[in-house]
């Protein structure tokens, strides 16, 4: 898991937050950017900042990943003491990095600036690489085009921050993760492009040697549209990567990390994984277990595979997929034998597909409806005749109908998924 900062910083950090966003509707533009008054420490602190916004810096706030306010408050060197960030730009528009310590009375003190390459911070994370107990900072710098410059400081220490940038190098995006087990975080650099398609984990041990290691990503994938660390099927830790395989859907890769060795589980001899499907739908825990699952097939019918250490798969499930209505069903209980789906469309703001199911006990008969409903009518239509909503969209409702007491509402409520376009690394 990644290192969090110690609770006093992750309050003070809250609470600033908190304070930001309230009567954010009546601010400035300016006042978005600006610390909130929450004692004479950060009014100080402010004060700092604004000798670097008077003197022609601006606000220039990261444009990627889920850190991106303008300041942020991290513990970096371990002492229970928040440090301070700030994310700006000069006039030339250079991206910086102002670092601001506390001294003993608890004053903030502009410490070191961090000259910045490219045109942006692309992302920024925080975490303890060499398990020494301080944080290191680790910025994606954006060049361009797709290009970023991947560059890990060490700031453990006062004055240490312009000249420790332990090692820069190239990436197209990056993930922090214990991928090993060892307790140690591992940094992990995604490629893709003109320079190919690879993984790298990058291993920074305790007196800050940097050592790498890389295996390929498939053969002819576009562009990664999720990575999420997971268990394999028999809880080894691993990286699922999930990635466009020019037009022809989605296809993942599986790594494992292990006694220095980086290995894709799913590689083939032919150089792509041979987990490949429909375009939305991403490796998922189906059946409960904590483990990932990996959605394959080119059909409606999709099967849901495990993978092991050895990289051997294994079914775990099935489900529908209705790529026209944009959603999913996880097939459980009397939806997994003998099913068959037909499709019924009503006057073009309200598609259904009808579940048939066939068996040797019983004829075979409908034994679910489930509608995508578009419309200014739509929420009514989503409740008539014993309809209940699955899920409510912005310009679509979500509603299933159950024609058998064989089923219940919270099998379908359970199982029923958007198909999703979202981009994601690191959050599953």
């Amino acid at each position: 898991m990644m290192r969090r900062a110690k609770r006093p910083a992750a309050l003070l950090l809250a609470l600033v937050m908190a304070l930001a966003c309230s009567g954010c509707m009546n601010a400035s533009v300016e006042d978005l950017y600006s610390l909130p008054r929450l004692s004479e420490e950060y009014v100080q602190l402010q004060e700092l900042i604004e000798q670097r916004i008077d003197g022609g810096d601006f606000y220039a706030a990261p444009t990627g990943g889920s850190n991106r306010q303008s300041v942020q408050l991290r513990d970096l060197d371990g002492d229970g003491t928040p440090e301070a960030l700030a994310f700006l730009a000069d006039e030339s528009h250079t991206p910086l990095v102002c670092v601001y310590r506390q001294d003993r009375d608890g004053n903030f003190y502009h410490d070191a600036i961090l000259p910045g390459e490219g045109t942006a911070v692309a992302g920024v994370d925080y975490a303890d690489l060499n398990g020494d107990g301080a944080a290191e900072l680790i910025i994606a710098w954006q060049g361009a085009g797709d290009l970023r410059l991947l560059s890990v400081y060490s700031l453990g220490g006062p004055d240490s921050a312009s000249q420790d940038c332990l090692f820069s190098a190239g990436c197209s995006d990056f993930l922090v993760a214990d991928l090993d087990g060892n307790g140690v975080e591992d940094l992990l650099a995604l490629q893709t492009g003109s320079a190919g398609n690879s993984l790298t984990v990058y291993d920074i041990s305790a007196d800050d040697a940097v050592s790498s290691v890389s295996a390929a990503l498939s053969a002819g994938i576009t562009a990664v549209r999720r990575a999420v660390p997971g268990a394999l099927s028999d809880g080894t830790a691993a990286l699922y990567v999930e990635s466009d395989l020019g037009g022809s859907g989605l296809v993942t890769d599986v790594f494992v990390f292990s006694g220095g060795q980086l290995t894709n589980l799913t590689m083939s001899p032919l150089g792509r994984s041979n987990m490949l499907r429909p375009d939305g739908l991403f490796a998922a825990d189906i059946d409960g277990d904590g483990t990932l699952e990996v959605p394959v097939g080119s059909g409606e019918m999709l099967t849901w595979y495990g993978v092991d250490a050895r990289g051997s798969q294994a079914p775990a499930g099935r489900s529908y997929y209705d790529a026209q209505g944009g959603w999913y069903l996880i097939l459980t209980g009397l939806l997994q034998h003998g099913l068959s789906v037909e499709h019924h469309g009503v006057g073009g703001e309200e598609t259904a597909a009808a579940f048939i199911v066939s068996d040797d006990d019983l004829p075979q008969r409908t034994v679910l409806a489930i509608y995508a409903l578009t419309g200014p009518s739509r929420m009514e239509r989503a409740e008539v005749d014993g309809r209940f909503i699955l899920r409510q969209e912005e310009n679509t409702v979500f509603a299933a109908q159950l024609l058998t007491d064989e089923l219940t509402q919270q099998d379908i409520l359970d199982n029923f998924y958007i198909i999703s376009d979202q981009w994601q690394l690191g959050d599953l």
